[in-house]
């Protein structure tokens, strides 16, 4: 593989820029799945709740803006619509009594059922002609990616909220990882 050229001095070369880029396909991704979601009255960031809560559930409302990538303000107001439609419901944590956790409703698994497959169909097409070499070591640097970036959790506190939030999600993920008790959540693959 060979490296770029490094744009002229003075330009940034978008061509090259993997935020760029990251963000061009996940904007064309998104455009292609939309009109699927729009059929069922959802929007990208419902989905992308509800898709987050198949894959790991129950989950609080900071573990979710990590997951989304979303801001909390706009992912509490996007959650306050999809508990109206009946889609997630609230409860209690059972490890924090001041904290709420999420989860699915049937009618929200039911959707999630619908859905998934057309969010395949959609990652099917913007993976045709990669191999799955190409896809294994694209996967492996966006996990890397994603880790450099997110603050270790005995960093000084981050200015950008989505940096802090992901830093105390990295925090209690370590500090349970060192608990010998067993969690309640479940863990699996977007089917349902």
């Amino acid at each position: 593989m060979s490296v770029p050229t490094p744009a002229p001095k003075g330009r940034y070369d978008l061509d090259n820029s993997i935020g760029y880029l990251l963000n061009r396909a996940a904007a064309l991704i998104a455009a292609r799945f939309d009109d699927d979601l729009k059929e069922r009255g959802v929007s990208l960031q419902a989905w992308r709740i509800l898709a987050a809560l198949s894959q790991s559930e129950p989950q609080s409302l900071s573990e979710l803006a990590n997951h989304t990538g979303s801001e909390l303000s706009y992912l509490s107001r996007s959650v306050v619509q999809l508990e109206a439609r009946g889609l997630v419901e609230r409860s209690q944590s059972v490890l924090d009594k001041r904290a709420s956790q999420l989860v699915r409703t049937g009618q929200g698994r039911d959707l999630v059922r619908e859905l998934a497959p057309k969010a395949r169909n959609v990652e099917r097409l913007s993976l045709q002609d990669i191999s799955a070499e190409d896809l294994h070591i694209t996967l492996r640097t966006l996990r890397e990616v994603c880790h450099n970036l997110v603050p270790h959790p005995d960093a000084p506190s981050a200015v950008n909220r989505k940096l802090t939030i992901a830093r105390r999600v990295k925090q209690k993920a370590l500090a349970q990882s060192e608990e010998p008790t067993p969690r309640r959540r479940t863990t699996r693959t977007i089917k349902d």
